[in-house]
């Protein structure tokens, strides 16, 4: 019986959905499957077990920095070449099923995905069921329509399929609920190792929020809880690692550091972490706390904290506290709750031996990549059978 020959398209080739792609693809090929990526130049070159090509072109922060009429259009025109060249290498290729993670550019889409799906079995991996923000080529009668031409899509949270269905009107029958597998870490480090690289202090408690700092992430919530919790834990460090999005500010929570007096409990490291130091900064932190206001999706650096067994303290939106309240590796807060929050993180803290001791076997098979990759390739085998083209 031949291999199920499968397309993975992945236009970014870079931080979190890169490192979910790869671990994902390589969780098939173990399950038995073909895989070819489609991506980017900025991919990394390593050995793997499947096949790259480089063939999109790549966004970088330098691109466009002359205006933003001109990076918007930089952009655009970037998107849409890419696009093209998927369905043209897709529809070359004599591949059984062509699997796209993220919704990409639903503007043009709505249009340009159809053609390929008229040909091919179209996967689609929704990992943000609603936009982060709201941007025009995202929008929702945009992203509606998009949804609807997939043959499969894939969420990663039974929450995100009961929205797909009532909110964009995907019949449920064609919606899969595949959990997100733990992260990989790709160079452990002990906790020592980590803060001295980082130049973090070693007798602190280091609290880690981790990733770009968009406004539904909750910053000016977590640095509020931040001036209650270090009355409990004057050894308290809150340690911010991630990028602004474009065009965007740190100075409103600068005032609030500075209001609060909370400089000597902040560290910041206000720019893109790059993958080889993402593991880094886990291994440095006691605690990770996601304190969003507003998120429809699971969350890669959640799982990032799972490979590092760190406990964690959430805001009960997206997938996040259904996820950490079955595996009790942490607590889930009512969103921007400052008291609550605070409480929590205080326990946690003073627990944290009872929240690690979740992680055991048991858990790490259940986010197993090779797990993962079995109920994906179900899902493509199912699509092919339920479909006719």
């Amino acid at each position: 019986m031949n291999k199920m020959r499968i397309l993975m398209v992945e236009h970014s080739g870079r931080s979190g959905m890169y490192t979910y792609t790869d671990a994902l693809c390589e969780g098939l090929c173990s399950a038995g499957v073909d895989v070819t990526v489609l991506t980017s130049s900025a991919w990394p070159d390593r050995p793997r077990p499947f096949n790259v090509e480089r063939r999109l072109s790549e966004f970088t922060e330098k691109q466009g920095q002359s205006s933003r009429l001109h990076w918007a259009a930089d952009r655009f025109f970037r998107s849409l070449v890419n696009i093209l060249r998927r369905n043209r290498f897709a529809l070359e290729g004599n591949y059984d099923v062509v699997h796209i993670q993220g919704a990409g550019l639903p503007l043009m889409d709505q249009y340009l995905l159809k053609p390929l799906a008229k040909k091919i079995p179209v996967v689609l991996t929704v990992h943000d069921v609603q936009s982060h923000y709201e941007r025009f080529v995202s929008k929702d009668s945009f992203m509606k329509k998009c949804f609807q031409i997939p043959h499969c899509l894939i969420v990663h949270y039974e929450q995100g399929k009961k929205q797909l269905v009532n909110h964009w009107k995907v019949p449920g029958e064609r919606i899969n609920v595949i959990l997100h597998g733990i992260m990989p870490v790709k160079k452990g480090f002990d906790i020592k190792q980590a803060r001295k690289k980082l130049d973090l202090p070693i007798d602190r408690q280091i609290l880690l929020l981790f990733g770009s700092i968009r406004p539904n992430k909750g910053l000016d919530v977590l640095l509020e809880a931040l001036e209650k919790i270090r009355l409990h834990k004057r050894e308290v460090l809150l340690v911010i690692a991630g990028a602004l999005p474009r065009e965007m500010s740190f100075e409103p929570y600068s005032d609030i550091i500075e209001k609060l007096n909370l400089s000597e409990h902040v560290k910041s490291f206000i720019r893109f972490i790059q993958d080889e130091e993402v593991d880094l900064f886990m291994a440095a932190s006691d605690l990770v706390v996601l304190p969003y206001k507003k998120f429809e999706a699971q969350s890669g650096v959640l799982l990032r904290a799972y490979a590092h067994k760190k406990p964690v303290v959430v805001s009960n939106v997206g997938a996040m506290g259904e996820l950490v309240a079955k595996d009790k590796v942490g607590l889930a807060v009512e969103s921007g709750n400052v008291e609550a929050l605070a409480n929590a993180v205080i326990n946690v803290f003073e627990n944290q031996d009872k929240f690690q001791a979740c992680y055991n076997p048991e858990l790490e098979k259940k986010y197993s990549w090779r797990h993962i990759a079995e109920m994906t390739l179900k899902s493509y085998e199912k699509t092919i059978e339920k479909i006719e083209l």
